[in-house]
């Protein structure tokens, strides 16, 4: 039932908030499940509580990047990935572990073009922000993480901590790390077959060295905001700077044929989809509605495959990176009959795959540093005896005070 005091929070400014007090006497005088519709009502009346960033926040950010150094980041120290049984490729860069350490130096810098698109966006288990705001069972269901979570007043960054917590916000790649990547390598043409949300992108105008920038991504909807992007940071740039050169292409990456490419990129790197986890749109080009219902088939026919087209354009001694783990999924519940949900192998695969051409030489893996979501079975914080299995489970005290990353694979052509 809709709680009439809740009329109170309607067109607060800047945005909804009730303070610790307030919300401590609403817990304790009225029914939660009356509380949790209400709330839920009043808050679908605001809009999404995306961070909020100024163009002069961009700018400042972007101009941070630029000025960060590749080892302000990348640190050597042990760190684990997510998998179920771990990786037959070592994870390790030059005999030793490497990662990047978590910083979010240049995130606005992308964020503020690309934030709204990205919340559009949704997973396999949980729907996105954008779907989740515009739906009242969702939203009532969101609700009641302010009560899980103990959380002592509501406002525009609570909210946004309980959709990241309860519900799916798909992720930034961080721009710095992108900008480390190409410094380290001293990069100057960069292949990207994932563009994503434009973060690479952003680490591309950030570095010194770089010149030449070829995006290939299949949403539609992500271009305009590209092309708006590297007019910003086009703009941004100093005459002391090397110019930019940018080249979007909007198609499937293992539809895309490089013709004119061939020998001409120092670094392919790029952050593919992880399977059927994240589902950026329904067009048909989009990879987990072509291949989605299979991991064999997701391997074979849009990662290697994809990976086969683009492997000419690559210089000798250029890099190619490759930032992917493998996932805890559905796979082939169609041809067997049956859900079957567990962790299914890309890693090996890709790179046993890599592996077969003869001028490919596996170089090491360099960790990208992770938060660690709550009740995770990957990031070794699970906690629920009845949804995780025992080896799993387990995995909580082996990784105890290790660093949770995600992979980036490094392969170099000969």
């Amino acid at each position: 039932m809709y709680l009439d005091y809740f009329d109170k929070f309607l067109n607060q400014e800047p945005y909804l908030h009730i303070d610790e007090k307030e919300w401590t006497f609403i817990k304790g005088y009225f029914e939660k499940e009356d509380v949790r519709e209400s709330l839920a009502k009043v808050a679908m009346t605001y809009p999404m509580p995306t961070m909020v960033i100024s163009e002069e926040d961009c700018r400042r950010d972007f101009n941070k990047l630029k000025g960060t150094w590749v080892y302000d980041i990348l640190k050597e120290g042990e760190w684990f990935a997510r998998s179920e049984a771990g990786y037959e490729w070592p994870l390790t860069y030059e005999g030793k572990q490497w990662y990047f350490a978590r910083n979010n130096t240049g995130n606005k810098a992308s964020n503020y073009f690309q934030q709204e698109n990205r919340w559009s966006v949704e997973s396999s288990g949980y729907p996105g922000p954008k779907r989740t705001w515009e739906t009242e069972s969702f939203m009532i269901s969101l609700m009641g993480a302010a009560y899980s979570l103990k959380l002592d007043k509501i406002d525009r960054s609570i909210l946004r901590t309980m959709i990241g917590l309860r519900k799916y916000i798909c992720s930034q790649f961080k721009p710095n790390v992108a900008k480390a990547m190409y410094d380290l390598f001293k990069a100057k043409n960069i292949m990207d077959f994932s563009m994503g949300w434009g973060d690479r992108l952003a680490g591309f105008y950030a570095s010194m060295n770089t010149e030449l920038y070829v995006g290939v991504d299949p949403r539609k909807e992500n271009h305009p905001i590209y092309r708006e992007q590297s007019r910003y940071y086009d703009s941004s740039l100093t005459m002391f700077e090397t110019p930019k050169k940018v080249d979007f292409y909007r198609e499937a990456a293992e539809d895309f044929y490089y013709d004119g490419y061939d020998d001409t990129f120092d670094i392919i790197f790029t952050s593919p989809p992880y399977f059927n986890i994240e589902r950026y749109g329904n067009d048909d080009n989009q990879s987990w509605v072509r291949y989605g219902k299979d991991i064999d088939s997701w391997n074979t026919q849009f990662l290697h495959k994809a990976l086969d087209n683009m492997l000419p354009t690559l210089k000798s001694g250029g890099k190619l990176c490759v930032n992917i783990s493998d996932v805890n999924a559905s796979s082939g519940a169609k041809r067997k009959g049956t859900n079957a949900k567990g962790w299914q192998k890309i890693c090996d695969p890709m790179n046993e795959f890599i592996d077969e051409y003869g001028d490919m030489e596996y170089k090491g893996c360099i960790g990208m540093e992770m938060a660690r979501r709550p009740n995770s079975g990957g990031a070794g914080t699970a906690k629920d005896t009845n949804q995780f299995k025992e080896s799993t489970l387990d995995l909580v005290e082996k990784t105890k005070g290790i660093r949770f990353c995600e992979p980036i694979w490094i392969w170099e052509k000969k």
